[in-house]
């Protein structure tokens, strides 16, 4: 469907663009949320195509330089497991209140997978694959800004996001 695939294009640049504008503020971003909504939005094969192109694009485009092969596969794949991931919540919502409940929740543990996983790749770069764990652990204190900041996105928005995909869902 010619609508689908602009509104794909759009959330894709909408990603990009989010994640350019904040990139001084350390572990405050807004692609996860646009990848994630995407899925609610369009289904879980368009929400993990959204997220992936955008962190491709997003790492490749970073002003401060691309990632590593390894972090960079790391980001694309975290990225469209959240994708994916908001078709399942969107199911799974029932009310305004449980919606941005399950938003946030769905926000923080997806957002912790996606840093578990980046660092895990950061241990790859490092030639330590075999022993990330303390790679995994240094990554902690950046890690829970990650997650705050994200159930707090998630949550803020997800009532109203998830009302709008399932009149659209609805609708069509």
């Amino acid at each position: 469907m010619k609508s689908s695939l602009a509104v794909t294009a759009v959330l894709i640049g909408l990603g990009v663009t989010l994640g350019l504008l904040l990139v001084a503020v350390p572990n405050v971003e807004g692609i996860s949320a646009v990848c994630f909504f995407s899925g609610a939005l369009l289904g879980a094969a368009a929400g993990g195509l959204v997220g992936a192109v955008s962190m491709g694009l997003f790492s490749l485009l970073n002003p401060l330089g691309p990632a590593a092969f390894p972090v960079l596969g790391a980001q694309v794949a975290g990225m469209a497991l959240i994708g994916c991931s908001g078709a399942l919540s969107l199911r799974l919502a029932r009310s305004p209140g449980g919606a941005a409940l399950l938003a946030g929740v769905s926000g923080g543990v997806l957002t912790f997978l996606y840093d578990v996983l980046t660092n895990y790749g950061f241990a790859v770069t490092m030639g330590r694959w075999r022993d990330p764990l303390p790679f995994i652990a240094a990554g902690i204190p950046f890690s829970v800004m990650h997650v705050v900041s994200n159930v707090l996105i998630f949550a803020g928005v997800g009532a109203f996001v998830f009302s709008r995909a399932r009149s659209r869902r609805g609708a069509g």
